[in-house]
Order: structure tokens, then C-alpha cells, then sequence
């Protein structure tokens, strides 16, 4: 089995109490598509998902279908600062995709992306703290 590459870079803009965050999300892999991508910054108390527990039906939606509205639904509802889908649908080998996000101190980073051709796999960054520094 080939290892995924998934690269993230980000760059940030910061204050005292919050920033906003550039990230660039680059499908470093040959070959496998992202379907639309969840990119979340959120408090540390929350999770999109969790590696190693049973998957959430907004999970097994992003996983098997590329269906990220679920994923959306509870990023939102728990004052997350989201972008969906900022490739504009899928993102294929070699490109990137770039969003800006505001954040408070504190919050990590969720993304998530059903990968193409499979019938349930999913790349995904669990709460990646977001340094306090560029």
C-alpha cells in the first residue's frame, strides 16, 4: 500500500485573541481524487471526528459519499469557522485548494475529504493545533 500525502501550509495574520489564517491544501498523491473538502478551525473541545472511534453518520456521509453537509452542520453548530469545499469540487492530483479562515486563540484545525476511488476512505487532520506564531 502507498502512503497518502496530503500537504498543508498555512500562514496567518495574528492578534492577541484571533487570527486569520491562510490554508493551502496541495492533493500530493498520484492518482486519488479529494472529493469536496471540510476545512474547520474550531475550539479544542470539539471534533469534527476522532481517529479510533466508531464514525458519526455526518462521517460515514463524508466517507462514502463525499456528502460534507453533515460535517458542516456540526462544525457550525458548535462556532466553528468554516469553509466548504473551497476547491469548488474535486480536487485532483498536483492541485491546491485555498481558503482564509478567522480563528480565535486556541482554535484547532479539522479537514476532512472523502478520497476518489474508494467506497469509504477519507483523509482527515483531527484538531491540529493552530500555531500561535507564524
Amino acid at each position: 500500500m502507498k502512503p497518502l500525502l496530503l500537504a498543508i501550509a498555512m500562514g496567518a495574520a495574528f492578534s492577541a485573541q484571533a487570527a486569520n489564517i491562510d490554508v493551502s491544501i496541495t492533493n500530493a498523491t498520484d492518482g486519488v481524487y479529494f472529493t469536496p473538502l471540510i476545512v474547520a478551525a474550531h475550539s479544542d473541545d470539539a471534533n469534527l471526528f476522532q481517529t479510533g472511534t466508531p464514525a458519526s453518520e455526518a462521517v460515514e456521509a463524508m466517507a462514502e459519499g463525499g456528502d460534507i453537509s453533515g460535517l458542516e452542520d456540526l462544525a457550525l453548530s458548535v462556532g466553528a469557522a468554516v469553509s466548504a469545499n473551497p476547491a469548488e469540487g474535486i480536487l485532483a492530483p498536483g492541485e491546491t485548494a485555498s481558503t482564509r479562515l478567522y480563528t480565535q486563540h486556541g482554535d484547532v484545525l479539522s479537514i476532512a475529504a472523502m478520497l476518489l476511488p474508494s467506497n469509504d476512505a477519507f483523509i482527515g487532520v483531527d484538531s491540529w493545533k493552530i500555531p500561535k506564531k507564524r
